[in-house]
């Protein structure tokens, strides 16, 4: 479902604001969304990413492509909602099952996590003593600590840097950033359909 699911009207319009800009995007969305519309050197998907499996076990530091795996799985679904044994994924080197390549108890923080992170921290230091903007998309309080707070933290402490939050219902910003920030407590979709026309009325 996830990976066959129509790509959202949020993620294009997101693209066509940012297409000619200096970005890059930091999630914690492991639905493969992103991947389809942005480049792969523009995002860091820090915890997991649905396309990929891992052994169970974590016997190697070593991801696998489930694409085509997933499809069979699904195709082969019976009557009864299972799917035959031979066709469960199994870890080549010790023979475990396979499992999703996303956050869990036995999620594989091995060479590609690290390099997501290391693609962030690059571009963060490349970058740190620009004018930068921090554009927070419903984040929530759920994993403050993945995106939220080290946003606030990195605005609170780049002179040049501005904070937004676009959320219905958690946007905060704290008492610290309030000459530095922004919390929009609106729909994201209709506020980025919003602020694609209007720059396209600008470019025009």
């Amino acid at each position: 479902m996830i990976l066959d699911a129509e790509t959202g009207q949020p993620y294009k319009d997101l693209f066509e604001i940012l297409k000619d800009k200096n970005y890059y995007i930091l999630t914690t969305n492991q639905d493969t969304q992103f991947t389809r519309v942005f480049p792969e050197e523009k995002i860091s998907a820090i915890q997991g990413d649905w396309r990929y499996f891992q052994c169970s076990r974590r016997c190697h530091d070593e991801l696998y492509d489930s694409v085509e795996t997933l499809h069979k799985l699904n195709d082969s679904i019976d009557a009864d909602l299972r799917v035959p044994s031979e066709l469960i994924p199994r870890c080549p080197k010790c023979g475990a099952e396979m499992e999703p390549w996303v956050r869990s108890w036995v999620f594989l923080e091995g060479r590609k996590y690290r390099e997501e992170h290391s693609k962030l921290n690059a571009f963060l230091k490349k970058n740190m003593h620009k004018k930068v903007l921090f554009l927070e998309l419903g984040v929530g309080r759920m994993t403050p600590m993945f995106i939220q707070e080290p946003f606030w933290n990195m605005t609170y402490a780049w002179p040049n840097a501005f904070y937004i939050t676009i959320n219905p219902r958690d946007a905060i910003v704290p008492e610290e950033l309030k000459q530095k920030g922004l919390a929009i407590r609106e729909d994201i979709a209709k506020v980025l359909t919003d602020t694609r026309k209007i720059s396209n009325e600008e470019m025009k």
